[in-house]
């Protein structure tokens, strides 16, 4: 809109103010009403730093003003880009994008571009120095590596690793609770002869547990016989009708032959 009005003549005759003032508004009220010039725009001046808002001066170009005329940018997501500290749960997935600079221009990247990235760089680079540590019980040797080496750990002195089943045993006994308590027998005296009398009283040869002299086999003190070879003897071994024995004994001495000597029967 461009609006071009007349002014008064200074020192002019009345009638000659009245009609230019008169020409004047007419103009104007022909402008606002009809837009005379055809251009159906109202032009300020905005210049820029010769406009304000709220006594603020606009400073930006229409160059500048018009980055933002396409824009579908939302207050929140401005927000979100000036360091706004909010954050939201999210299950992150390949196709989810995050804003990236490539080498001085902005993009929107996919995370599986960044997976890609990263699973090809793990495994690179290098280390001075590598070193172990154990618990009690253990110990490691080798250990620091600085260039190249083997850690070894093993067992200190006086500990041992379970066995699954052993260690299932010391569960159920410690389940049982604290065995202190339950009178359990740590040490017993040598029986006295009257004991001894007692629980061989009834006794007879050739029960489990007696003694006896038999023959009939050859060889060394401990190893055992079975009684279906060996004979009731005396320590003579004087010829005669001696009766079979049976089960299993344990010799107490030796014989070079087939002669007597102690038995304990076993079984």
């Amino acid at each position: 809109m461009v609006l071009t009005v007349t002014k008064p003549t200074v020192g002019g005759s009345e009638d000659t103010w009245g009609t230019t003032i008169n020409t004047a508004l007419d103009a104007i009220v022909l402008e606002i009403n009809s837009n005379a010039d055809g251009t159906n725009a109202i032009t300020p001046n905005l210049t820029e730093g010769l406009w304000e808002i709220s006594a603020t001066a606009v400073t930006a170009s229409a160059a500048e003003l018009n980055i933002l005329d396409t824009a579908t940018v939302t207050t929140a997501e401005l927000n979100i880009l000036d360091g706004d500290t909010a954050a939201i749960s999210t299950t992150v997935v390949d196709a989810d994008r995050v804003v990236f600079n490539d080498d001085g221009t902005m993009k929107q990247v996919a995370m599986s571009d960044l997976k890609t990235y990263i699973n090809a760089s793990v495994g690179s680079g290098s280390v001075t120095e590598v070193a172990m540590t154990v618990p009690t019980g253990l110990t490691v040797s080798g250990t620091p590596i600085t260039t190249s080496g083997t850690l070894a750990v093993s067992l200190q002195s006086g500990y041992s690793i379970p066995t699954t089943s052993s260690q299932s045993n010391w569960n159920t006994a410690y389940g049982w609770g604290d065995h202190s308590t339950q009178g359990y027998l740590t040490s017993a005296p040598a029986p006295t002869t009257a004991q001894v009398q007692t629980a061989t009283a009834g006794m007879q040869a050739d029960d489990v547990g007696s003694y006896a002299f038999l023959k009939g086999s050859i060889g060394s003190e401990n190893s055992t016989v079975s009684g279906s070879v060996m004979r009731f003897s005396n320590y003579t071994a004087i010829a005669g009708n001696f009766t079979s024995s049976s089960g299993t004994w344990r010799r107490m001495g030796s014989t070079l032959d087939t002669g007597p000597t102690v038995y304990l029967r076993i079984s």
